[in-house]
């Protein structure tokens, strides 16, 4: 795996998985160079050269603050097998000298931090694909084919795992989908419209810094000023364990919004999901007041999602137990399994990633398992 560190902190690298991988999904653990472990949720469908993006866990820049880690995604290329006496192609010597090491049906992969600038990798790789054998020896023809017969059957072995992640994939989310239907039949214990404040006890309050927490023209609006830090306001008169929590949310202004669950407010302790107006989501798991402790959990981005701004969303969260499942609009986004926390209270909040941003919430409704 090869590292860039830029000024700004960022640190870039390239995370290797296979097709089947991708296609289901996945999930790393990296070993940074201090030693510390972190997992990388790879979410189903992730493409090559699509980006990860993890905040905090960079470098310090310039400015103090710590950049990003950017992990680029490259999926595993099947070649034509290549003449050799070890019945070992080319693309396995590289795999065996590349500074990524990938074990297959393992969660583990370490990154090892050596700078390789993009025009050496380029070069590396074009002249590994210029490379031929001129050998014509009628032995060197019988490892041909015999290379040839055990590459094909990895082909074909490939191609059936791939169609078995597809369709457990597609499984998975027609069971989830069908929950989710379930779970909201009924009546729910928590109906409010946010057109004002009630016996629900929403947080209404100006934060530090500008912005604050306020109903307004039939809405619940959550609004911050300083970029790079969001605001969030709670409902203070529930405390729920395993529900469905549900919201329509609108981006009036700026960057992001979504929603806080199984929260200990007064030590900084929740589970948070965030859905950007550019259609990108993510979740974190917030430990303390620090951001960059925060664990990013899942990652994504959806075509179901409403993009741009003024385009109302309903953003959802199915928690039972460990289980965690996200929706927008009904439909099924991620879900992953955290044993962090099991119970809390829960709000919503706006997030000024590049811009002061304004959200604006409205019909909230909860439904307990």
């Amino acid at each position: 795996m090869a590292l860039e560190g830029q000024q700004d902190g960022d640190i870039r690298a390239v995370l290797a998985l296979s097709r089947a991988e991708a296609l289901a999904g996945t999930k790393r653990i990296l070993t940074l160079p201090e030693g510390q472990q972190i997992v990388i949720p790879v979410p189903a469908g992730i493409r090559n050269g699509q980006e990860i993006r993890l905040e905090g866990r960079g470098q310090p820049s310039l400015n103090g603050r710590k950049g990003a880690l950017v992990l680029t995604i490259a999926l595993e290329h099947i070649e034509p097998p290549r003449q050799s006496r070890r019945g070992q192609s080319t693309g396995m010597i590289m795999l065996l000298t590349a500074l990524t090491v990938f074990v297959m049906g393992a969660s583990v992969i370490t990154l090892y931090f050596t700078v390789i600038r993009p025009t050496q990798l380029r070069a590396q790789t074009t002249a590994a694909s210029v490379t031929k054998s001129t050998a014509t020896s009628l032995s060197q023809a019988r490892d041909t084919a015999r290379a040839g017969a055990r590459a094909q059957a990895r082909m074909n072995a490939t191609a059936t795992v791939q169609t078995q992640a597809v369709a457990q994939t597609k499984v998975t989310a027609t069971v989830l989908q069908h929950i989710f239907n379930q779970a909201t039949s009924g009546n729910p214990v928590l109906n409010d419209s946010l057109n004002q404040q009630d016996n629900n006890n929403w947080e209404v309050d100006s934060k530090a810094g500008g912005g604050g927490c306020a109903f307004t023209n039939g809405a619940y609006h959550v609004s911050t000023l300083l970029t790079g830090f969001f605001s969030s306001c709670y409902d203070h008169s529930h405390i729920f364990s395993n529900f469905v929590f549900q919201v329509q949310m609108t981006v009036l202004k700026g960057d992001r919004g979504g929603i806080i669950f199984r929260s200990d407010p007064t030590n900084t302790k929740f589970y948070l999901f965030r859905v950007g107006q550019d259609g990108s989501y993510d979740l974190y798991l917030y430990v303390d007041t620090s951001g960059s402790n925060a664990q990013l959990l899942a990652q994504g981005s959806s075509s179901a999602i409403h993009t741009g701004l003024n385009r109302p969303n309903k953003i959802a969260v199915i928690a039972a137990g460990s289980n965690l499942s996200f929706y927008v609009d009904q439909q099924f986004l991620v879900s992953i399994k955290d044993t962090t926390y099991q119970s809390g209270s829960i709000g919503v909040f706006a997030d000024a990633q590049t811009n002061p941003t304004e959200v604006a919430f409205s019909n909230a409704k909860v439904w307990t398992l």
